[in-house]
């Protein structure tokens, strides 16, 4: 029962210290029989018509809000009874029994009202067990009143599990009557968020045509403001064009109309998405909210292998996606030419294949793959061949840098505009580069001056950094080694002393 512990004090002639790990636990026990036996109490809680002896000693020691009412200078300290109106008496019997026992007793029936009084009176450790209580009862039904009433009460990572379980489920709690019963700016701000788990965005529309009808008087108006929130271009065109038909509400409103042809044309004219992303990303970097009607929810974690070769002769023009989520690969659509030792990007949802070479000889030519139709689609070629190139993408438009033309290693660059499908020549770097590696910013990296290493190719370990807005090319900092057919990211730190 008792454990020897270390004595560091010698003035006691050799004694020894003993303890016991059970002792406090039997002083609780001894004050909580004398409190149930209403023995040596020096204070009553008032709370309605109930009236519930204790120590103050033992609530002052749990509690800083008792601390200060029973050690402070308030009239309390010396009263014999306090009053707590507002305060339901099973909840306030819940919290004296807690600090007597350290056993909270948590319940479906009293946990909505002895959250509060833990919050109020200040026992951290006690509304601490109950979120954890609330937090396992989450399902599809109470999740949105659990995430309301975590917020009330200050219980900030009960209701970021709450919220996020909203998100999650949402499928199903669309479906339920606290989602019904929530106010418009509510359900604007689940349905506009890019963690939004659904399968289409059928489920976002119907769940706000549910919402309406359950109060068409009240709600029919908000109809222009929600439909915002829906990611239009993500349905098919069939859908769309059944919710003009259908949806009188839909008819009768022009925002609605108006959503519903941006979303038809974002589908069938693919160089009006081109212009629309390249004005929504503008757009946002000044604060603006454009560009939503087709950015997906929660992208899926997609990888695509592209062409390379598979023998020493054969060159491929197949397309591999793997989705992390399936852990599968699917086969799309292949390019339009087989290749090798080119560069790929993405931009405004399309991927840019662009140069490098196929079995014969060196390319200019560039493609666009749109995963919507999963179609390749030629676009505007680069002035010169480019084999062990690399691209980046910045301010919606891409960068091709260095490489060979097959000929002669390339210091040039040119930049893709794909609303204008137009190539443009801007500053070259100070020295010929091929296969090396980019990095938007942009800050281009080196390589090695000849990618087939052939005699008297060179390894450069040096860094030229390129600034768009003023067409500037600059020498920085080189790296410690040099490399050639390198990769390269961009990595971004956090510190706990960022806001």
């Amino acid at each position: 029962m008792f454990e020897m512990m270390d004595n560091d004090n010698k003035s006691g002639g050799g004694g020894v210290a003993l303890a016991s790990r059970y002792y406090p636990d039997f002083i609780l026990s001894g004050l909580n029989d004398l409190r149930k036996r209403g023995e040596l109490c020096d204070v009553t809680l008032v709370v309605g018509a109930a009236k519930i002896p204790a120590h103050k000693v033992v609530l002052a020691s749990c509690s800083p809000y008792f601390a200060a009412m029973f050690t402070g200078g308030l009239a309390e300290r010396h009263q014999a009874e306090v009053e707590f109106p507002g305060v339901e008496p099973l909840a306030m019997a819940g919290l004296v029994e807690f600090a007597y026992t350290g056993e909270p007793l948590i319940s479906q029936a009293n946990v909505q009202s002895l959250l509060p009084v833990a919050n109020l009176l200040q026992l951290g450790t006690l509304k601490e067990a109950c979120c954890r209580y609330l937090s396992a009862q989450l399902d599809h039904a109470n999740c949105i009143g659990i995430a309301r009433f975590s917020e009330m009460h200050a219980c900030r990572e009960l209701a970021g599990k709450a919220e996020a379980y909203v998100l999650q489920n949402f499928e199903e709690v669309c479906k339920g009557e606290e989602f019904l019963q929530l106010s418009e700016e509510q359900v604007a701000g689940i349905l506009s968020s890019d963690d939004l788990n659904v399968v289409s965005e059928e489920t976002v529309f119907s769940g706000i045509e549910n919402w309406i009808e359950f109060d068409p008087a009240a709600r029919r108006g908000a109809l222009d403001r929600l439909i915002k929130c829906v990611r239009l271009a993500l349905l098919p065109v069939r859908y769309l064009t059944r919710c003009y038909e259908a949806n009188k509400l839909v008819r009768d409103s022009r925002a609605c109309k108006e959503l519903l042809n941006e979303a038809l044309k974002y589908h069938l004219l693919p160089e009006h998405r081109l212009k629309r992303g390249a004005v929504a990303h503008r757009a946002n970097r000044r604060g603006a909210l454009l560009g939503t009607i087709a950015r997906p929810r929660r992208p899926p974690k997609v990888l695509c292998a592209l062409g390379g070769k598979n023998g020493l002769f054969a060159v491929l023009d197949s397309v591999e996606r793997y989705d992390a989520s399936t852990n599968t690969w699917e086969v799309v659509a292949p390019m339009l030419e087989k290749r090798i030792n080119f560069s790929v990007a993405t931009l405004h949802g399309f991927m840019f294949v662009v140069g490098g070479q196929n079995s014969t000889s060196h390319l200019s030519s560039c493609e666009r793959y749109d995963a919507q139709t999963n179609q390749w689609t030629y676009v505007a070629s680069m002035e010169r061949p480019r084999t062990g190139l690399s691209v980046a993408v910045v301010d919606d438009q891409l960068y091709a840098v260095g490489g060979h033309s097959g000929s002669s290693y390339l210091n040039t660059v040119q930049r893709y505009d794909p609303c204008s499908d137009e190539w443009q020549d801007v500053r070259p770097m100070t020295t010929c580069r091929c296969s090396f590696t980019s990095q938007a910013l942009v800050t281009v990296v080196d390589a090695q001056l000849c990618g087939w290493r052939t005699f008297g190719s060179s390894y450069l370990n040096t860094v030229q950094r390129y600034r768009p807005c003023s067409d500037e090319c600059r020498t920085v900092r080189p790296m410690t080694t040099c490399r050639c057919s390198f990769s390269l990211t961009a990595l971004c730190y956090t510190t706990d002393d960022d806001d």
